[in-house]
């Protein structure tokens, strides 16, 4: 299977077989299992990967363990080409996805979005009204 990058503003709800979506606004990306499974598999962008383009296809790195489905995958996206790794055992993939789980419990150190679109509105309504003030 081949992996071709889409730049989305949402996720779609459906998923198509082959296709990485990139949200750079959200900051996420997702596709479905390389192995056909169909899990649905989400990435945190940049915070644990980084989703590019090559002449159209995709490239995902680090490498994306699914730890949280029966299939196990383990592999690498390259300019749209998957290279299998060798799949996590049980016992390693639960201790991936505790590391995972405590890295985002212990926050982000950029503010949630929304709480960055009210900062930016704040300093944009202060500028707008500061042209009426006497100096």
């Amino acid at each position: 299977m081949r992996f071709r990058y889409e730049a989305v503003e949402r996720m779609p709800k459906p998923l198509m077989p082959g296709v990485v979506y990139h949200s750079e606004e959200f900051e996420v990306g997702a596709l479905l299992c390389a192995c056909g499974c169909g899990h649905r598999v989400s990435l945190l962008v940049p915070d644990s990967h980084q989703v590019t383009a090559e002449s159209g296809m995709a490239t995902v790195r680090p490498s994306i363990a699914v730890c949280d489905a029966p299939c196990n995958s383990h592999y690498f996206i390259t300019a749209g080409e998957v290279e299998w790794l060798r799949a996590f055992d049980p016992a390693t993939s639960r201790a991936v996805m505790r590391k995972q789980i405590a890295r985002h419990a212990l926050g982000d150190p950029k503010p949630p979005f929304l709480q960055r679109v009210l900062a930016a509105l704040g300093r944009a309504w202060a500028w707008l009204t500061s042209f009426g003030r006497p100096r």
